[in-house]
């Protein structure tokens, strides 16, 4: 009996901050309903895919944390793709930022698991990718203020992080080489004020798949921040010795600590960018969409979405002042205390304080920890 092969695999490769953790979160919660209706996730969690994606890209923080059957997670995917009879779904961000070879490479494997393979990538306006993929590197132990880090990416070589994952024709330079340009699909976000099932229809548009019925409260939430708890994030960074930075720690800090803790604890404002960085954002977002134009990629929504918005009111994190981010300090103190159970400091220490609880909550963890 020959083997079988699925009919399309789709490889959703990012960008990263266009709603990844959503449509994830969705498919991850719908999918029984997505298997009936031909389209299989294979791997058991969304954790296979994170950990498809390090293995493919090279991520050695992660790989050398990988047990030896984890570390074949991205071949077994490959291998229930091909034993499957329709469609496939493999999504993570972090692909985005493999080598020419990587990609290359996980190309070809998923061509011998199916007759098709389409690459997917979401993309958002970089006025918005700008405040979020900073409030992003914060959670993750970030120092920078946010000046400096508009300031560092629009001077950003090609090779800088934040562009490995956010410059879309390059990713799709890496990415397409080999594929048929009807099978890359560009799913533009929505604009601020859109539905936000839009991306969610969009996508299922270029999936073949009916999601219309399907319920789109999202379980897993990317909890996002104000300006001023991202401040105060950020300083308790400072407070951080680099080499116990960890990933234990990196976990608890975007996890349990921003979402239980420090979400709420200021009053809600939007990001702005700074009037001195507002043209080359346009600049270079007219540059990208006319270069989408040119190419015969699927585009599902319309690449004028990619143009920002003209700036609304607001403020930046630089402008925080110091009375601020004590008083959401003295908010999330005292929800440390009556989680974690510990004493609240004097107010000059509050900053300290709270790098030093983090530290001491990640010890027990780092010492039974296995890779996840």
């Amino acid at each position: 009996m020959l083997p079988t092969m699925a009919r399309r695999a789709f490889l959703h490769v990012g960008t990263a901050k266009s709603g990844t953790s959503y449509l994830q979160d969705l498919w991850w919660q719908h999918r029984d309903v997505l298997r009936e209706r031909g389209l299989l996730l294979p791997g058991d969690t969304t954790r296979d895919h994170f950990h498809a994606a390090a293995l493919v890209k090279g991520m050695d923080a992660i790989v050398e944390r990988l047990d030896d059957g984890r570390r074949g997670t991205w071949d077994r995917l490959v291998a229930e793709s091909r034993d499957w009879h329709g469609d496939v779904l493999i999504s993570h961000e972090h692909f985005s930022d493999s080598s020419p070879a990587a990609a290359a490479g996980a190309v070809a494997d998923l061509s011998a698991a199916a007759d098709e393979v389409h690459l997917v990538l979401t993309v958002r306006d970089l006025a918005r990718v700008l405040p979020s993929a900073w409030q992003q590197r914060v959670k993750q132990g970030a120092r920078q203020p946010f000046a400096k880090f508009l300031t560092t990416v629009r001077r950003g070589a090609a090779d800088q992080k934040f562009w490995r994952y956010q410059d879309v024709p390059a990713i799709l330079e890496r990415w397409a080489v080999d594929l048929d340009p009807a099978h890359v699909h560009v799913v533009v976000v929505p604009p601020a004020g859109a539905p936000r099932d839009d991306l969610w229809r969009r996508t299922g548009l270029v999936l073949g798949i009916d999601v219309g019925n399907l319920d789109t409260d999202a379980q897993r939430t990317n909890v996002s921040l104000g300006i001023v708890e991202a401040e105060l994030l950020r300083r308790i960074n400072t407070h951080i010795p680099r080499e116990r930075r960890t990933v234990d720690l990196t976990r608890l800090t975007r996890g349990e600590f921003t979402r239980d803790l420090l979400a709420g604890s200021a009053p809600r404002e939007p990001f702005v960018l700074p009037a001195d960085h507002v043209g080359w954002v346009r600049e270079r977002s007219q540059t990208v969409v006319a270069t989408l134009r040119e190419r015969s990629y699927d585009v599902v929504g319309d690449l004028d979405d990619l143009l920002p918005a003209d700036p609304g009111p607001g403020r930046t994190p630089d402008q925080v002042s110091d009375e601020e981010v004590l008083t959401a300090a003295t908010v999330v103190v005292a929800r440390v205390a009556d989680t974690w159970g510990v004493e609240p400091p004097g107010a000059q220490l509050l900053e300290a304080f709270l790098a030093v609880e983090l530290l001491a909550r990640v010890a027990p963890r780092q010492r039974g920890t296995r890779a996840q």
